[in-house]
């Protein structure tokens, strides 16, 4: 988007260099779909968690009616998703800062939030979870049209003090596991599911989305989790390392495998649920979720 409108003369690269909290609104002139589109600056990558996403979701709303922009439907993307982290823990921290910005100014006139999510999987998901967040928010896809400016004023806010009645915080699990479309289901009914029906954030890193160094993120989500779940089945050599580190870093867990899978090294000593199906790993595996979670137990 932002290299269509470069090219298209409607702004500059400098431009959208942009600092937290820093905010330029681009008229697109018919180059895409959208009328105007909003760049607002973030922290880096490693640093912009769910948290951080609900902070940018209210500086978004915040800056919009600051400046009087008429726009009647607004349309984002579920951050987070593309780098492993829980597309539903992402979705309600954006409409948690979406809320929170309205509130500020309940006449404005905004009507619609739509969320665009190209993963057919993930969007299946995400509107499930839609239900249960605001059933009025709308979701959909805008397609992209086949179609010299003076430069967008670059707008500054100031940081937004969060309201004192914060959520709790949720622990995360880190879920590692084969980088292999076949696995899918496995993860969202076998693995997703149980984890967030027991009120944790679940994470992994998809090899083929993610963009930044992966190491790096794979390590920093292991040593902050507070249980690491892998699925040794095939016994790929991407899992046993994470495994191996998670160890390494004194974290136990919880080991998966396909019944009639032969498992490698000593991991006699660890929790390993064998399953023949999917719904009987959700069913084993939410079980002793919640045994662990009631004795605050890893």
């Amino acid at each position: 988007m932002a290299g269509k409108l470069i090219a298209a003369g409607l702004c500059a690269r400098q431009t959208l260099d942009l600092r937290p909290g820093e905010c330029v609104i681009v008229e697109t002139k018919g180059v895409i779909t959208p009328t105007r589109v909003m760049f607002l600056g973030t922290r880096a990558l490693e640093g912009f968690d769910y948290e951080q996403m609900r902070v940018y979701a209210r500086q978004a709303i915040e800056f919009l009616i600051r400046q009087a922009v008429p726009v009647q439907t607004l349309t984002t993307t579920v951050h987070g998703t593309g780098y492993g982290l829980d597309a539903v823990e992402s979705l309600q921290s954006l409409v948690r800062g979406f809320d929170e910005g309205m509130s500020l100014k309940p006449s404005f006139g905004l009507r619609e939030i739509k969320f665009v999510e190209l993963h057919e999987r993930t969007a299946r998901m995400l509107t499930s979870a839609l239900d249960s967040v605001r059933p009025s928010l709308d979701t959909g896809r805008l397609p992209e049209s086949k179609t010299s400016v003076p430069a967008p004023d670059r707008q500054t806010l100031q940081p937004i003090p969060l309201p004192a009645s914060d959520p709790p915080a949720k622990r995360h699990v880190f879920v590692a596991l084969p980088f292999s479309e076949q696995f899918e289901d496995v993860y969202e009914y076998g693995i997703y599911a149980p984890v967030r029906a027991c009120e944790l954030i679940c994470e992994k890193t998809n090899e083929s989305a993610f963009t930044g160094d992966i190491l790096l993120r794979i390590r920093d989500r292991i040593e902050t989790a507070w249980l690491v779940i892998a699925d040794l089945t095939e016994a790929r050599p991407n899992v046993y390392l994470e495994v191996g580190y998670a160890w390494g870093k004194g974290k136990d867990g919880i080991l998966l495998a396909r019944e009639g899978e032969e498992l490698h090294f000593d991991v006699a000593r660890h929790r390993c649920i064998y399953y023949k199906s999917i719904r009987q790993l959700a069913r084993d595996l939410e079980k002793l979720l919640h045994g662990l979670a009631d004795t605050d137990e890893v």
